[in-house]
């Protein structure tokens, strides 16, 4: 039951994330609100299953500007770490010069 509610939070972050980028929500808006979300859903913050999710929106699917100014404000907000969020994006962009999200 756990690992259905927790993926449940991140069903509803990744919700919130696009609809956010669909809208053109003001990307403190949005961390504020994410930080609100995941606090209210018991998650510790920073979160690395965030930076993760959040860098995986944005190499694979949305390498788009408003969605790197959510991962700024997420880690302006302090709910993802810095460091987890740079590794994934360090490593997508030194393992081939074609990766889909570069720095």
């Amino acid at each position: 039951m756990a690992v259905s509610v927790q993926q449940g939070i991140w069903d509803t972050v990744l919700e919130t994330t696009k609809t956010a980028q669909d809208q053109n929500v003001d990307p403190l808006m949005w961390a504020i609100q994410l930080g609100s979300t995941l606090n209210s859903a018991g998650v510790s913050l920073p979160s690395t299953e965030l930076a993760h999710l959040l860098v995986s929106h944005i190499c694979w699917e949305n390498n788009l500007p408003i969605t790197w100014k959510f991962l700024d404000k997420a880690l302006t907000v302090r709910i993802a770490p810095p460091i987890l969020v740079l590794a994934p994006l360090y490593q997508g962009h030194s393992k081939s010069t074609a990766a889909p999200c570069s720095i």
